[in-house]
């Protein structure tokens, strides 16, 4: 088939065939329908090591109480090798941020390397705040399950 016969066949079917009724496969589809709706964000937050174990934090912001407020939670998972599949290790709660008695809810999420830890950074609003005030958090994570919380108030 000469080069300009294939270049009209390739246009043909670009053009004409109809994609949005092809069955695509995908191999987490169906996980990922699952996902509940209330788990706003989900995304890689940079690496970590700890003595011979190294892998990905994970981070998730959820919404509650129909977006009223949000929850922070951050994964430890352990990076695949060709013995072993992935393994969570630790997820972790915020508990100071986490109440539902003096709710936040996180307009944003940056995550950061700084030297050798990484932080999570958020802006959040609190329900309880008589004004709208940007409440900017950043979490230091620093071992498996350790953090430390340092937040800076905008007006």
């Amino acid at each position: 088939m000469s080069d300009v016969k294939r270049y009209i066949l390739l246009i043909f079917i670009f053009c004409f065939f109809d994609y949005s009724n092809a069955e695509i496969t995908s191999s987490l589809l169906s996980k990922a329908e699952k996902l509940p709706i209330e788990m706003r964000i989900v995304r890689n937050c940079g690496n970590w090591q700890y003595g011979n174990k190294n892998g990905y934090y994970r981070l998730i912001i959820g919404d509650v109480y129909d977006g009223a407020g949000s929850e922070i939670y951050v994964q430890w998972i352990t990076n695949p090798t060709q013995e072993k599949k992935s393994e969570l290790i630790k997820t972790l709660a915020f508990p100071e941020l986490n109440d539902d008695h003096a709710q936040y809810y996180f307009k944003s999420v940056d995550c950061k390397k700084i030297g050798k830890s990484t932080y999570v950074k958020l802006k959040a609003l609190l329900e309880h705040d008589q004004i709208d005030k940007v409440h900017n958090i950043s979490i230091k994570l620093i071992d498996i399950g350790s953090y430390k919380i340092i937040e800076k108030n905008e007006k």
